[in-house]
């Protein structure tokens, strides 16, 4: 009992005891973050084809820096202009005329097409290039990423019979294949 009391004593003054961990000069400690931009793009690009082909959903991270607003007023364009023109991107698309390549732009299928397809097309690319560095830059994202995650939105809508550049693991190439 005697050697219980005097553990209990030792026990309660070394809890009391006072333990220095300084040191001369502070340790720095490096933390590498890397914060996932990824979903907040899908959502973004989802929102943006969705305000084009008819279900205006309200856009993802609609609240702008001062800065930004130029950059949102083109983007707010080159939607709009995307609106305007998606019937006839449609059309282009069920005549065959026209397919998405792997990047998310538009190519067009075959040659001899009336000058006009060639004229909706560049422009059509020159807003989803708008539409796509805005996304990017906004989400602080890599154009690439954003590239493929508009491809990948577009070729989810689309219905069966349009062309799209796929990857053919048979052929390890990338070819034109029909949904």
């Amino acid at each position: 009992m005697k050697k219980l009391g005097v553990i209990l004593v030792m026990v309660v003054f070394a809890g009391c005891a006072k333990l220095s961990v300084e040191t001369e000069k502070p340790i720095k400690v490096d933390i590498n973050m890397r914060l996932d931009v990824y979903q907040h793009v899908v959502k973004e690009a989802d929102s943006i084809e969705s305000r084009i082909y008819g279900n205006n959903q309200p856009e993802m991270n609609s609240i702008f820096t001062i800065g930004a607003v130029y950059a949102a007023d083109n983007r707010e364009d080159a939607i709009r202009r995307r609106k305007q023109r998606a019937a006839e991107i449609e059309n282009y698309f069920d005549q065959g005329y026209i397919g998405e390549n792997r990047r998310g732009y538009l190519s067009l299928l075959k040659n001899n097409l009336p000058s006009q397809v060639e004229e909706v097309v560049a422009e059509e690319n020159k807003d989803r290039k708008i539409i796509y560095k805005n996304t990017a830059e906004k989400n602080d994202a890599k154009f690439s990423a954003v590239e493929k995650i508009f491809f990948k939105d577009h070729y989810n809508r689309a219905p069966s019979g349009w062309y799209f550049e796929i990857y053919d693991q048979n052929e390890g190439k990338y070819i034109w294949q029909k949904k």
